[in-house]
Formats: C-alpha cells, structure tokens, sequence
C-alpha cells in the first residue's frame, strides 16, 4: 500500500508540475520518476489522459509545444516508443498558428498552483478534504521588465507555504498585505480562515490582475459591498496603495494585526517609502506588552546581509503571540547593500527586525516544484520597540536635524556629460564608492520631460518624485549643500534646455564621456525607439563648445578605454578634475542602488549584475542595419569629441603625438571630391582607387606672391595622365582650377604655399582591380599647405645611390605622373638609412636616371648636363631650369651619363617643385667639386626666384585681400 501511495504522488507531483508550467527539465524528471527510471507508455497514457487532451484554451499553447517536443526527444533517445496521441498532438501544434505570438511582450498566462497538504493536516480547519489546495491564476512569464507584479515570485511561494503551515497565526486576525501582486497570499489567508483580508498593490494594472485572480478562486473583490458582508469570510478587499504618495489620513480605517509583504525588499528608492507604511501600520495608538528583551532595542542585524533569529531556545510562535501587529516579511536577499539599507530605515522608524525563518519553517507544500529555490527566501518579523515619550522623540529629532545642518556645507561640483548607453551608470557607481563624494542621477530629468512633453513608461513617476522647475534644480539640487566635498552630479546632453540658468555651465568641473555610436545603437531601443536627438552626440559637442568659449576645457574620456583600462582612465581623469585617485573606484557590488533613478528597472539591468567595469566583448553582436542612416548622422560629431579624448593615448601602442613641420598647418581646409572640409576629416573612401590600388595621377603647385607658378603646365601632365591610364568621368580643367583657387582662397593661402593635387580613378562599387567597377566618376583632392622648399638650398644636400633600380618603360612608364610611388619609395628608404637627403636611382642599364623625387642636373668644366627623361618623369622644374640654362648662354647637353661622371662633376644639384633648385654637395661620401654651393648654381638660382616671382596664375580676389 505505502508503495501504491508513492506511485499516486508520482502522479499528483506530475500533474502539478504540468499545471504549474513547471520547466520540461523538471516535467522530464518527474515523469521519470513514475515510470520508475523512463518514461514508459503508462506514463505517456496518463499525461496525455490528465494533461495534454484535456488542456483547453486558456493554457499556454507554446509551453505545450515545449513540453511535447523534449519528451518526445526524451523517449526516442531511450529507444522507447511514443504514443501515437502524443505524435498527433505535437503535429497538430505544430502545423496551428494558434498561440504563436502568446509568448511574446508581457502576455499573461493561466497557472494552478498545487499546494499539496500532509496526511496530517485534516485537523486544521482550513484543509479541504482532498489534502490539495489548487489556485489558479493569470500571471506573467516575465520575470525581469515590465509587469513584475503579475508574476508568481519565490518569496510568495514561501508565504505562502507559511500561511497554509501556521494557520493558528492568521486564524481570526485582520491581516492586510503591502505589494500583492497577483494575490495568491490573499488567496491563501482566506483559506486559513483571517477574518480579514486586505491586499493592495501601486500598480493598476497589477491590482486588476489581482482581483481577476480572487473571482477565479470565488472570492468577492468587494466591488459591490451591498451584496456581500463586511463580514464575509469569501470577501476581499484590495486598494490602490502607491507607497510613495500613501497617506495615513487614507490607512485609518485599517487596524490589522498581522502585515504580509513578499519580495518587497528590492528597491532601495522605494524602502524609505515601504518602511514608512509599515511602521504607521504596525504603531497602533494603544498599549501592549513587549518582550522585556525586545522593549527598547532592535535586533543586531550582520552586515553579511542577515540578522540574527531568536535562538534556539526562543519559543516557536513568540512574535506572534505578543501584543500588537506583527509583520512578517519574506524576501529574497539579492542586494547586501539594499537590505542593510532597509534594516537601517527600520531602527530609524523604531522597528524591530527579527530573522525568524528557521523558527517559521514551512512544510514544504510544493514538492513538485523543482524550480522553486525555497532555501533562498528568509522570512522576518517586524514589531515597534517602546520609544521615549513624543516630546523626547521630538527633541531628539530636532537635535538630530540640527546635526545635519551643521555638517552641511558648500559642495564642489563635478558635472558628467554624455549620450545615453555610454557607460555613464557604471561610472556613476564607480564615483558613488569615494568616501568623500555624493552622487545625483539624472537630476534634470524631471525637468526635461516637463518641458519637453516626451513620453516615457515612467514619466508620472519622474514627475511625481523630481523637481521640474530647471532653475531649482540647479540652484538646489546640483548647487545645493551636502555633508561630502564632492557631488558627481550624471546628466544627459540632451537634458540640457535652453533657458536653464548660466551657472550650470560656469560652476563646477565638467568632462564629457562618450562612447561610439556602433555600441550605443544596439542596445539604445529597448525603451526609447533610437533617433539622432535621442542620442544628444550633437548636444554634446555643443556643450564641448560652450564649456572651452568659457575657458572650461573639458576633459573626453571614452567608454572604450573604461573598459580597457578603468584604472589609468580613472586615474587620468582624476588628475585633469584635480582630485585624488581612489581605488574604491574600480568595483562596487552588485544589484540596484539607493542611488538609482525611478527609470533604473527599464535601462540599468545590464549594470545592475556588473561589479566593475566590464571588457568590451571581443566580438561584437551584428549591427542592425535598420539603423544604418542614423549611424552615419551620429558618426561625426563622436569623432569630433574622439580626437580630444585623453585616455586613447595612455591606453593602448602608440607612438608620441609629432609635432609637426610647420604647426600651422594642424588646420587646414581641404578639397575632397566636390567640398572643402577640415583636415582631420579630410578622408576618401576605402573603396577608392587610390587606396585600392594607387590608381591615381597627382601634380605637385607652388604659390609665389599670389600666383600659381607653371599652373597650366602642370594641368597639361596631369590630364595626360589620366589619360594615358583611361580615366573616365574625369572634372573639366575649369573644374579643376576652381577647385585650386577655392581651397587657396579659403585657407588665406597666397605665397610660401604648396599644392598636392590629386586625381583618383574614383570610388568602385566593390573592391577589386578591374577599372569596370569605378562608376562614380573620378575623385579630385586638392591638399594645400604652407610648406617652404623641403631641402637646404642654401648649404646644400647629400645624395646616395640606391640599389632599386627605376622603373622602365617597358614595365611602368615614368611619363606618367602616378600615386603609386613604390619604387620611389624603396629608393628613399635606402637614402634615409644611410641619413641622406635623397637617393640617386640608375635606369636598368646603370645610368643615372633621377632621384627618388627629383631631376638632377651637373656642371663640367662649363657645360651643364642632364639625363634624358627615358626612363625619369620630364618635371616641370626640370624643363622650366633646362630653359633659363639656354637663356643664361651656358651650353646644355642631355645624354646618358654615369654614376662616376657625377662623382667627379663639378657641380650637381636637383630640381622639383617641392625643392625648387638645390645644390648637392657630396655624393656616396665623394664631395661633389671643392665642396661648395658652385657659381653656376648659385646664377640659376637667383634665375628661377626672379622667374617665379613675375610669372604664374594669378588667384581671383588675391589683391582684395
């Protein structure tokens, strides 16, 4: 018989694990268990006889989908054979649409909560006669955001369990609970026989949920008191109970002598609130007796999270047999921090804490219930202590204000500005473990939904708890005194509205922290649908602005270099706000903060399980390309404030930030493609052709006295050029010469300048060689500078020779002025690791052909001479020099020469834009003559300074200028 009756609750425990929605891992195992170690036909006849085909509408259709695949996949892996009811069933759910979408947002479903009784129980008044009490309720299957209050939490499973256990506590007594939630504690003191019950809940929406689930356990809501009793045992009553705005004048009409409340110790914004209610709900206006040790002292509490019970040798109903309410408490301990935040609101209120779960253990009711962690619930009584007399307490209150006031003084404000998702909490919280800092979150929030009007899930409530006057935000909130010597006051850019008082921005120290929009966007839409003013990146470079207009250079930091390294970030960052580095800042303990805003269940889940800050995911999620446009509007104001970011350069390889040759040159305004644009953003595309491949011509100006010096001979190159390589859609050379004059104009530039103009085959339309794919039409860069010739024209410059032969003409032609420069390039790094200026080149038969930039020239006994342009690029300057060679009577000759012939020449010197005429001193370590700048060089230059300054294109407006 004892073995039929363990086979039966094998069954009972099956059952109820099925109607309680139980995990399939937990079904699984229970279904196990009846059939003795697998899950055998008789098993399968009875879930699918008492669960499946008798499942109606109102059961969650996905749940069962669930279910009936694993145990499916459960029985064939063991090599048993399904019952062809269940196959059908699992084919039909399958092929039905019905039910489909019930899992998603927070779609409420219909559970039964079994609480199986002991043998024992038949005594008790309240045990049905089936030794099972069945609720059945519509709850929610989120757990984690939004409509927590219609889920089924372990805490009310555990009071519940109590109540059912210890009916003799609640048997009888007016028994009120805070927090209800979907009333399955309601539910469970009418069956115990309370002789009244009142549950309440803030939210409206849980509270209609509530008295959905009293009427689906025939019990009256008392929507309509004339046809019910007060005195109705069946009758309950619920109230709209908002603990914030809960007033005594509207708890009068209640007396209870026992408080319930599970799970309601979770917010540290909300527990001054809960304390409040329950010390006025628990301080009756009438005498009792206390406990002489509990008379005038709360019960030491750990600071592990617990407090201490009554010992061992405490009687078992004690805090319920004393005079007065009594409240009893069941919750999880997710947060140190928070319930020691609790317990220290509870002695401030006269309130005595007493852990008393192992006093109270509940018979375990839910057996079936694996998922159900009831180790993980402690349940505390709560009582008022005797207190001095009112007008003592009133005195010590006053004493104590006064206390506070004193400590009060002028606090150093520092202000954190930044877009949303940035890791702005997590530093929050990193400044919140200073000793000597304070912190506000968000403190213009209420402001900013009050003048903006925007919706939020928890807009009234922002409203309700935070000053919307901006004007006394700032001067009392931010501004205002504290006991610390600093406030880290959190905000948002975009909270920043116009009219806000000008001292917001002068007081204080401000820094900015930003973050990459690639990171931000992903995450950003959970609450708010993701927009380019949601973000703010343009509210905050404007705030970047406005803070340097006022002399308040601001600090950048970068979420990804918290991340990296949050110590030397940390560490920069104290420095540029001067103040001290303190290691408390690198970690904090998890879970929610008294700190947070009311808006941290909808945005801080992610921050709320970090103890520090986190690295960075070495491979990110794939970013939604709906989000595509907004990601490149927002790109460019984060590289705006990302190249003043400190911490970059301290975090990761790099080489020191150079100086640079000419420092007027950090700002510069650039031609690229069809606009002028500032240096640092001056880029092309990587689908270019010059980054695909070096496809590109290019012609390097020079600018004397407001003119453009061989302007059209350097035009005619250039569209040789790219006609020799077949560009396509290539700008008209009015086009070009506008481009010129426009960049020259905007950047003031009108002598000692130099032009990098380029040509680019343009943008493809994929990467790859084939010119096919370049449909855009060419690219025109034109790159001016303020650049004095780049060699020594008055001492002179060395030269050695390369062993990189120069290109031939039968590979790559020379005439054609390319950006693909590698042979040069190969020639010039020989020349720089021998510390030359430059580096002669031989053609393939060993002969000089040029150097790696430039022509070059030499003088015998009177007789100038130059290589022919084989297999060198005919220059500009080269041709412009071979003239005034002419004009100056002296004989020219151009011919193969040898290396030897300028070892032993009289004079050498090189010819280029860049370094116009430059006279070359020593070759290969052999002085080139006696040594000297030589006569003939010397006469050639003062030539060409006085060619260059009468002659060239003049620049429109110049002489206005």
């Amino acid at each position: 018989m004892a073995e039929g009756r363990e086979l039966d609750r094998s069954y009972l425990y099956l059952v109820s694990a099925i109607l309680a929605m139980e995990p399939s891992r937990v079904l699984l195992s229970l279904a196990r268990d009846c059939g003795g170690g697998s899950i055998t036909e008789k098993v399968q006849s009875f879930i699918w006889e008492n669960c499946i085909s008798k499942a109606d509408e109102n059961f969650h259709i996905p749940y069962l989908k669930s279910y009936l695949k694993k145990l499916i996949v459960e029985i064939e892996s063991h090599g048993n054979e399904v019952l062809d009811e269940l196959y059908g069933w699992f084919a039909c759910y399958m092929t039905s649409s019905k039910g489909d979408g019930s899992a998603e947002g927070n779609s409420r479903v219909l559970k039964c909560i079994s609480f199986l009784l002991p043998d024992d129980c038949s005594e008790l008044p309240s045990c049905p006669q089936l030794r099972k009490l069945v609720v059945p309720l519509q709850c929610s299957l989120n757990m984690l955001e939004g409509d927590t209050g219609c889920s089924i939490w372990p805490s009310s499973l555990f009071l519940s369990e109590f109540i059912l256990s210890h009916p003799e506590i609640f048997s009888n007594k007016s028994c009120f609970e805070v927090g209800s939630g979907v009333g399955l504690v309601g539910i469970c003191l009418t069956h115990v026989k309370a002789s009244e019950v009142v549950l309440s809940d803030g939210d409206l929406s849980s509270l209609a949920n509530m008295k959905l689930n009293l009427e689906l356990n025939q019990l009256s809501t008392g929507a309509d008191l004339s046809e019910s009793s007060v005195d109705d045992p069946l009758l309950v009553k619920c109230i709209h109970l908002p603990w914030e705005s809960a007033v005594e004048s509207e708890l009068q009409g209640f007396m209870p002598d026992v408080i319930l409340g599970a799970d309601v110790i979770y917010d540290p914004l909300c527990l001054p609130h809960l304390v409040r209610l329950l010390s006025f709900l628990l301080n009756r206006e009438k005498p009792y007796p206390h406990n002489a040790e509990n008379s005038n002292h709360c019960s030491d509490t750990r600071r592990d999270g617990t407090a201490p019970g009554n010992g061992s040798g405490a009687q078992r109903a004690a805090p319920a047999l004393q005079e007065g309410p009594v409240a009893y408490v069941a919750s999880v301990i997710r947060n140190v921090d928070t319930f020691n935040c609790f317990l220290a609101l509870a002695k401030a209120k006269n309130l005595n804490v007493e852990d008393v779960t192992e006093n109270f253990v509940p018979s375990n009711l839910l057996p079936y219930m694996h998922s159900y962690d009831r180790s993980s619930v402690r349940l505390f009584a709560l009582s008022h202590f005797c207190v001095p007399d009112s007008s003592e307490k009133l005195r010590g209150l006053e004493e104590e204000e006064e206390e506070m006031e004193a400590k009060q003084e002028e606090v150093e404000v520092i202000h954190s500005w930044s877009a949303p998702r940035s890791l702005s909490t997590s530093l929050m919280y990193s400044f919140a473990q200073r000793d000597d800092t304070e912190v506000l979150d968000e403190p213009l929030y209420g402001h900013f939904l009050h003048v903006t009007g925007v919706g939020r899930p928890y807009r009234e409530e922002v409203l309700s708890k935070l000053e919307s006057d901006g004007s006394k935000v700032v001067k009392d909130v931010i501004f205002g005194p504290g006991v610390k010597k600093y406030r880290f006051c959190k905000h948002m850019s975009k909270q920043r509205l116009p009219g806000l008082s000008d001292e917001l921005m002068k007081n204080g120290k401000h820094f900015i922290l930003i973050r990459n929009p690639l990171e931000i966007l992903q995450s950003f839409d959970k609450v708010v649908p993701p927009s380019f003013l949601e973000l703010g990146l343009a509210d905050l470079v404007s705030i970047y602005s406005e803070l340097c207009q006022l002399g308040k250079l601001p600090p950048v930091i970068d979420a990804a270099d918290l991340q990296q390294d949050p110590e030397a970030t940390l560490r920069c960052l104290c420095e540029d706000l001067d103040i001290p580095f303190q290691a408390a800042m690198l970690k904090w303990e998890a879970g929610p903060k008294s700190i947070d805003g009311v808006w941290a269940p909808w945005w801080y889940s992610s921050v709320h399980k970090s103890t520090g800050f986190t690295t960075k995911r070495k491979y990110p999620s794939p970013f939604p390309f709906s989000l595509y446009d907004l990601l490149e509007q927002s790109l460019p104001f984060y590289n705006m404030l990302k190249c003043h970011a400190r911490g970059s350069s301290l975090l990761k390889p790099h080489l020191p930030l150079p100086s640079l040759p000419v420092p007027a040159n950090e700002k510069l305004l650039v031609w690229v493609g069809d606009e002028i644009i500032p240096r640092d953003s001056a880029k092309v595309s990587v689908f270019d052709s010059v980054v695909q491949g070096g496809d590109s011509v290019w012609e390097g100006l020079r600018i004397y006295n407001g003119k453009i010096f061989k302007l059209e001979e350097h035009l005619d190159r250039l569209f040789d050029s790219a006609k020799a390589l077949a560009f396509n859609n290539v700008p008209t050379r009015e086009e070009v010469k506008e481009a010129i004059f426009n960049t020259l104009i905007r950047n003031g530039m009108f002598d000692n300048a130099h032009i990098r103009l380029s040509l680019t085959r343009g943008k493809k339309v994929t990467s790859g060689m084939s010119p096919a794919f370049n449909l855009y039409g060419c690219t025109l860069i034109v790159l001016a500078e303020w650049k004095p010739p780049v060699y020594d024209n008055a001492k002179g410059i060395t030269l050695v020779t390369a062993t990189t032969r120069r290109n031939s003409p039968n590979n790559l032609d020379s005439k054609i002025h390319h950006n693909n420069l590698l042979n040069n390039i190969l020639a010039k790094i020989e020349g720089n690791n021998a510390n030359a200026d430059d580096a002669i080149m031989l053609d393939k038969d060993g002969y000089v052909s040029e150097t790696n930039a430039t022509n070059i020239f030499l003088v015998k006994k009177g007789r100038v001479l130059t290589p022919h342009a084989d297999y060198c690029l005919p220059g500009v300057t080269r041709a412009t020099v071979m003239d005034l060679v002419v004009k100056e009577n002296i004989i020219l000759e151009e011919r193969r020469i040898s290396l030897s012939e300028f070892h032993t020449a009289d004079e050498v010197w090189t010819t280029g834009t860049m370094g116009e005429l430059s006279p070359v001193l020593k070759i290969d370590g052999r002085e080139i003559g006696d040594g000297q700048v030589g006569p003939v060089t010397r006469r050639l230059q003062i030539a060409y300074k006085n060619l260059t300054e009468g002659s060239g294109v003049p620049i429109p407006t110049y002489q206005e200028a």
